[in-house]
């Protein structure tokens, strides 16, 4: 089943390129790498146009639409049977699609995340003091999982999830007051009953200054009110489920 990668950069001048080769080490040759270039002002897009690779789908957004919409862009264009998403700055460890496709072997199995270990700006490991983790275990725990993203202790990252093509009917368009376009999927996939998750860590998550999901300390009324925003995209994705579900009887 060939795979679609979906990728959104900004300005990533500085550690793209070497994602780019992990992720192409892994791809076959009917595979894709779409990438949406969110107005980069650096030489972000020269890097991806030099490497004149066929699998790589370039597109510049004509303004700037900011992360999760640019997502939700590669994700409406992949061709693939499978989608991974992959932001500009990680590296892929070898065989990461080979534990993501043994996952999709089981077919009631629409959304699989996995774990990470974290790297600093020079590829080094680090270690931090406190990790949330996935389980395998937990992974037809749906109800826990979803009072877990409310809560923000389940760590579903997109850029260690991948789902199938058929998910893109419920999880597209996504709502522009969506601020995490992961736990949105990650949602999609609990409410389903169709979630996997992966003990391994299917990938090494770079930390630096200008990450995307680094933590920032919020305040309690921001805090607040992504809490109410999820448990709107929670309603939201059950409603369009249910509308799918009365589509096809």
């Amino acid at each position: 089943m060939p795979i679609s990668v979906c990728m959104a950069s900004h300005n990533g001048e500085r550690f793209i390129d070497d994602q780019i080769d992990t992720i192409l080490a892994e791809l076959a040759l009917e595979d894709e790498l779409i990438i949406i270039d969110d107005q980069s002002t650096d030489r972000t897009v020269e890097l991806i146009r030099r490497r004149q690779d066929k699998r790589i789908k370039l597109q510049q957004n004509p303004q700037r639409l900011g992360h999760v919409a640019s997502f939700a862009k590669a994700i409406a264009q992949a061709q693939g049977g499978i989608i991974v998403l992959a932001d500009q700055d990680d590296v892929w460890p070898e065989n990461r699609l080979t534990a993501i496709k043994t996952a999709f072997t089981d077919a009631t199995c629409l959304v699989v995340a996995g774990n990470f270990y974290t790297i600093d700006e020079q590829g080094m490991a680090v270690n931090l003091p406190f990790k949330r983790q996935l389980y395998a275990s937990d992974s037809k725990r749906y109800g826990a999982n979803l009072w877990g993203i409310l809560q923000g202790t389940r760590p579903y990252y997109g850029c260690a999830m991948a789902f199938r093509a058929g998910l893109k009917q419920q999880i597209l368009p996504i709502p522009r007051y969506v601020e995490s376009h992961d736990l949105w999927i990650a949602m999609a996939g609990n409410l389903d009953r169709a979630m996997q998750h992966l003990d391994t860590e299917i990938l090494a998550k770079r930390q630096h200054s200008k990450n995307v999901s680094s933590p920032k300390r919020r305040h309690w009324v921001k805090v607040l009110l992504s809490r109410l925003m999820m448990l709107v995209s929670l309603i939201t994705l059950s409603w369009r489920k249910r509308k799918l579900k009365h589509a096809c009887d």
